[in-house]
């Protein structure tokens, strides 16, 4: 995702990355993240002032009350100015998570050394390594190896997980740990500090496999 700041300075830059990549379509969204971010900065500032004026009106309060004088009017002035924030911080929000949805839905940036082409037929090969090999039998995908050699299942995944996701199950598995294995021991040797950091779950699941009661002191809250 691109940094909004990037929006702020230099727009014409995204523009032009996006007509390089034929994604016209989506220039118009660069002009909506703008103006919903001004939007945004100037609510922020207003919600801001809000809360220094409530500081201020409270501290006037507090003063009043010191010299015995009458507090009833500041007092609703400060009274008036919560529900104004916590609208402000409603429009914010609402507007924060749509510039984020915005974002998403804009590339990276080209490198300056990427060729532009009308489409994928004027491609450029930078490099080959190897030479593809022929084979002497059809070429058989790898969900069709999957199901042939029971070492994945992709129905009972989509049953629990939702479309596209799979299962592995027996070498398949096997031959995962170790892809996993030699990349640590690779990344291991080269220096890198190893971590694994500790496992959360929240209270809700965890209270529906087990009985909490005997481990509520040693429990991170």
């Amino acid at each position: 995702m691109l940094d909004i700041q990037l929006f702020r300075t230099n727009p014409d830059l995204i523009k032009k990355n996006l007509k390089k990549r034929k994604a016209d379509d989506k220039i118009v969204l660069v002009d909506e993240i703008i103006n919903k971010d001004k939007e945004w900065r100037r609510l922020l500032q207003e919600a801001e002032a809000l809360k220094h004026e409530r500081n201020v009106l409270t501290e006037q309060v507090n003063e009043l009350k010191k010299q015995g004088k009458d507090i009833t009017a500041a007092v609703k002035k400060v009274r008036d100015i919560p529900g104004k924030i916590k609208a402000l911080e409603e429009e914010t929000g609402k507007l924060k998570a749509d510039i984020t949805a915005a974002l998403f839905k804009i590339p990276n940036l080209m490198h300056e050394s990427v060729p532009v082409g009308k489409d994928d037929t004027e491609n450029v090969m930078v490099r080959q390594w190897g030479t593809p090999e022929k084979k002497a039998f059809p070429a058989k995908s790898h969900v069709d190896l999957l199901t042939e050699l029971d070492i994945g299942d992709t129905e009972r995944a989509a049953k629990t997980s939702g479309a596209r996701f799979y299962f592995l199950k027996r070498e398949l598995v096997l031959l995962d740990m170790a892809l996993l294995n030699f990349t640590l021991d690779l990344l291991y040797k080269k220096g890198f500090v190893l971590i694994e950091p500790p496992y959360m779950i929240k209270r809700a699941p965890y209270e529906g496999i087990t009985d909490l009661a005997d481990f509520e002191d040693v429990l991170y809250k």
